[in-house]
Formats: structure tokens, sequence, C-alpha cells
């Protein structure tokens, strides 16, 4: 097996293109109605996150507000996102999944499951355990990585 290199990035990026193309492909995407990528993720981070303001949605999904927003209406009409009032600060509106919306990833997410079950099962139990484990690890640099970009303490964090 080839080792991925520093170099390898751009190798590595068309690789997980194919990948998340073929499991955003996966399951009932169409069947529930099309979801787009930002409405995806924005029902997802309500679904394991909890409620939301759109600001806070819109930073952890990496998306702009008015883009969020849309997303969000769409998903309000559809029944599987809600609006409330902040019960901190009357003013402000947080979003939170329905039930139908939780229904909508936990489904999703079983789908996904095994389709990705189905194609482990071609690999051997130590080529499994490495992927995932190098996907973790590579998720942490990564977290890692936009955590220094964003922080107003870079050199701080560098050290660690």
């Amino acid at each position: 097996m080839q080792e991925i290199h520093r170099s390898d990035g751009a190798e590595l990026v068309s690789e997980l293109e194919a990948l998340f193309s073929s499991l955003a492909r996966t399951g009932i995407g169409l069947a529930d109605g099309a979801l787009t990528t930002t409405q995806r993720l924005a029902l997802i981070e309500l679904v394991d996150s909890g409620p939301l303001r759109l600001g806070a949605l819109a930073e952890r999904i990496g998306a702009a507000d008015p883009t969020v927003s849309r997303a969000i209406d769409g998903l309000v009409a559809a029944g599987i996102v809600e609006r409330r009032a902040d019960p901190e600060d009357r003013r402000a509106v947080l979003h939170l999944a329905t039930a139908q919306g939780r229904a909508w990833v936990t489904r999703r997410r079983s789908e996904v499951a095994a389709a990705l079950d189905e194609a482990l099962e071609r690999l051997t139990p130590a080529d499994c355990a490495r992927l995932s484990h190098l996907v973790h690890k590579l998720n942490g640099e990564l977290l890692l990585a936009t955590t220094r970009r964003s922080s107003p303490y870079p050199a701080l964090l560098a050290s660690r």
C-alpha cells in the first residue's frame, strides 16, 4: 500500500470527493425530497447539537448566514426544523430539529452505514481498523488546524 504524503493532498481530495459523492447518492436522499448540502449539514448539526441560533448554526457548518437562512426556510417548510423564541432572549430565534427531522437523520445514518458496511466487507479486519483509526486521526488534525486558523491566539495553540 502506497503511503500518502503531504504532496499527495490533491490526490486525497480527489478520493474524498469521490467518497462523499458516492455516500451522498446512497439511501433516502431523493425518496424523502432532496435536501441541499447546506440543508443536510444544518439538520445534522441541529440533531447533534440541539437548538441553535442562526449565526451559531452558520458558524458550525461553515456557511454564510443568508445561505443558512434560506436552507432553514426550506427545512421549516418541510416540517423537519422548527423555530422557537429563545427563552434567554425572546427577541432571538432558536432552530431545532422536529421528530421528523431527527427520524430523517437516523434513517440517513443507517443507510449510509449499511452502504459502508457492504463496502467494508471486502476489506480485511486489519484494513478496516486502520482506516477507522486514520480517519479519526485526520479529523482531529483538521479540527486542530481549523481551530488554529480561527483563534485570536494562534501562537498559544501552536505550542500545544
